[in-house]
């Protein structure tokens, strides 16, 4: 390293002197700093992503849009890139902003989206039954059945290109009793090198099956620690709680004693006795691309010496917190030097790498840093994660379940990783702006819709309308309901208990303004009557009565008021074809409301859904209500009105949690359809209780996701 240092400091020296020298040279040195596009022009075929680095955008904040969402759409990944997804052949322009203070540059790439080559399926139409106990609306009728395409044959890979990462999730280390543990073996084996033997832990899948292959991911523990630490660690529970709940793939998970062995002596032992004992013992799937080694601490230096090593044999290396000797420090050799540190050139495409460094850990140190760095200068790509905490479990368990949900991703790259979502929202995102959105007030006829003894009533709603809004324009628009005691103020305009105190309407203006997402209208609307009108004998009632007064008559009202995507045609057979541009959102209260007013009453006019704390279910249970959640979805995609997507919402510390999650966990558990980070998620903010601070943060992620598929 010292050498490093000293010719990056005759470089620069030298760099100084040109500048000097060389006319322009200074003028040249300033347009280098400016951000710059990776590509001009993307080349994408549809239904598939290409991701664009912006070179030179530290400290720059970048916004990204597409110009026609129907050829193509675009997300931001990390800080300096986004990634590019054609929807249908065509031509479309994307345009990335790069700000830093005062500073503004804009920058274009054309986009090419070509046809996708596959065989045309066309699904089975039947009609779907709506919730309609009041008998006000006929069984819609099915939307046009899109062309779908024959899912591609598996790739090695995708090598995932996010940088975002996070804690483990809320549960993801306990036992859970929608998760069925996979059977824990010993066996074995005795150095050929040392003659030693050597004690080795094997996870197997739940359901393991001989008539199946795996991927095997082996695990080295750190010094002074043995193979049982892992489970010390809740490794296992991590392993099968992400395999269950769909953010990893099924593998065979091995923890080898490797205590007081060389790292060379456990690289040999690999290589000749440890990978082909199990793969004569277990039914594993031998390619590299079904290989993974991972470890933290001296177990994470040897998974890098492994996979760096052995090229031929492994595809997935993990290094959590990872200690120095690989590379020459403080006068001692390494195992590489500054140039032979890297990704073999063969592989270099189909090998994927991350490296985990804890902020304040003492142990690993600079490490981490310094293999990635090395790693970076000699053009080998690496997923480094960077993240607070010691050198500790906790540190590893995140490091391990960072991994594990990145390891042997196989198909399309629709299998996403993680959509970005926060947990707490940035501070520039509530920063008032001049351009300011408008609340107008819409009056409607309704009824009260008691089975046997409808009233006819009076109702009005709050819509937000976005600065930009023009009548000529057609918008996308969100249905967001208050909870429990609240009204149609309650999330925009700021009831008269505690007004808007987390800042909502600044949140909309800016995001608005900013381009993290695009413009719609939100309509905020309550499922309380009026005062006089009869009341339920159960208040709960009113969230699921409000399905007949939502479809008949608010949707009309508004949408044949304000320009969405139903072209003022407010027709029933109009709102179904234009589902995928309208969703539903809501709060305790209004989160029971969009499960069963929205998603089991009008499936067929909404495709976006965002339920925030708490799901009060039924006297049938979760466990009925999950498959009625999931017959919803299967015969809506039998009907050519597919899912956008589904944001489950909640608080580490919020009553309603236990409730809703068991029942998303049963669901996802039972479906073929739903995939985190594609068409669902469950985010639940650390801390969080049950009220606007959380679902605040809730609304910026649903925002960022809601209606990014035509």
């Amino acid at each position: 390293m010292k050498c490093t240092r000293k010719c990056t400091g005759l470089l620069m020296a030298a760099a100084l002197v040109a500048q000097v020298v060389m006319p322009g040279a200074q003028v040249e040195a300033k347009k280098a700093s400016k951000p710059v596009l990776s590509k001009k022009t993307v080349k994408v075929k549809e239904k598939t992503k290409k991701k664009v680095t912006v070179k030179n955008a530290k400290g720059y904040k970048l916004t990204v849009k597409s110009k026609n969402k129907k050829i193509a759409t675009v997300s931001k990944q990390g800080k300096t890139a986004f990634v590019v997804k054609g929807v249908k052949a065509g031509k479309t322009k994307v345009v990335c902003t790069a700000k830093k203070k005062k500073k503004k540059v804009t920058l274009t790439c054309t986009v090419k989206v070509d046809k996708r080559r596959g065989n045309v399926i066309q699904p089975t139409v039947s009609p779907i039954a709506t919730n309609n106990n009041a008998g006000v609306t006929a069984t819609p009728e099915p939307a046009a059945t899109p062309e779908l395409t024959a899912t591609p044959e598996p790739t090695i890979g995708p090598f995932p290109e996010t940088d975002t990462f996070s804690d483990v999730p809320y549960g993801f280390a306990d036992v859970s009793e929608n998760v069925e543990k996979g059977k824990m073996e010993e066996f074995t084996y005795v150095s050929k090198t040392t003659n030693k033997t050597h004690k080795v832990l094997v996870q197997l899948p739940a359901n393991y099956s001989q008539e199946k292959q795996y991927p095997v991911l082996y695990l080295f523990h750190g010094e002074s620690d043995t193979e049982s630490i892992w489970n010390g660690m809740e490794a296992d529970q991590i392993i099968d709680n992400a395999v269950t709940f769909k953010a990893a793939e099924d593998m065979i998970v091995v923890m080898p004693n490797i205590s007081s062995d060389k790292d060379e002596d456990v690289m040999k032992d690999f290589a000749d006795v440890l990978k082909p004992e199990v793969e004569a013992k277990y039914s594993v799937a031998k390619e590299r691309h079904n290989t993974a080694v991972a470890g933290y601490g001296l177990g994470g230096r040897i998974a890098l010496n492994i996979g760096l090593s052995l090229p031929e044999q492994v595809a997935y290396m993990g290094a959590f917190a990872p200690v120095e000797g690989l590379l020459p420090y403080d006068g001692g050799n390494g195992y590489f030097n500054n140039t032979s540190f890297r990704i073999d050139e063969k592989y270099k495409d189909v090998t994927f790498l991350m490296i985990q460094k804890g902020t304040s850990d003492d142990v690993a140190g600079e490490a981490p840093d310094s293999y990635h760095k090395t790693l970076t200068d000699n053009g080998s790509e690496c997923l480094y994660l960077e993240m607070k905490g010691a050198h500790d479990h906790e540190l590893f368990k995140a490091g391990l379940y960072n991994f594990a949900r990145r390891i042997f991703k196989r198909g399309t790259q629709d299998e996403s990783i993680v959509n970005g979502f926060v947990t707490k929202v940035p501070s520039s995102a509530t920063k008032p702006t001049s351009h300011k959105g408008k609340i107008e007030k819409i009056e409607y006829d309704t009824e009260t819709y008691d089975p046997g003894n409808s009233q006819k009533i009076q109702k009005w709603a709050n819509v937000y309308l976005p600065y930009d809004y023009d009548p000529e324009k057609k918008y996308n628009i969100l249905y967001l309901m208050h909870g429990g005691g609240e009204n149609a103020d309650t999330w925009i305009k700021g009831d008269n208990i505690y007004g808007d105190y987390t800042h909502n309407r600044d949140m909309l203006d800016r995001l608005f303004e900013d381009g993290y997402c695009e413009s719609c209208i939100i309509v905020n609307p309550t499922f309380y009557r009026p005062e006089g009108a009869p009341e339920p004998s159960n208040a709960m009632d009113l969230t699921m009565l409000f399905q007949y007064e939502l479809r008949n008559d608010l949707i009309p009202a508004v949408e044949a008021k304000y320009s969405t995507y139903a072209g003022g045609d407010v027709s029933i057979e109009s709102l179904k074809a234009s589902r995928m541009h309208r969703g539903f959102a809501g709060l305790s209260m209004g989160s029971n409301t969009t499960y069963h007013s929205a998603f089991f009453g009008n499936y067929d006019l909404f495709a976006w859904f965002a339920p925030y704390s708490g799901y009060f279910g039924t006297e049938n249970g979760n466990d009925a209500d999950a498959d009625r959640f999931n017959k919803i979805i299967e015969e809506g995609e039998a009907n050519g009105m597919p899912l956008g997507f589904i944001y489950c919402g909640n608080g580490s510390e919020d009553f309603a949690l236990s409730g809703q999650l068991d029942l998303m966990q049963k669901a996802l558990v039972r479906s073929n359809i739903l995939v985190p980070g594609r068409n669902f998620d469950f985010v639940i903010i650390p801390g969080g209780i049950h009220d606007m601070n959380q679902w605040h943060i809730h609304l910026y992620n649903t925002l960022k996701i809601f209606f990014t598929k035509e």
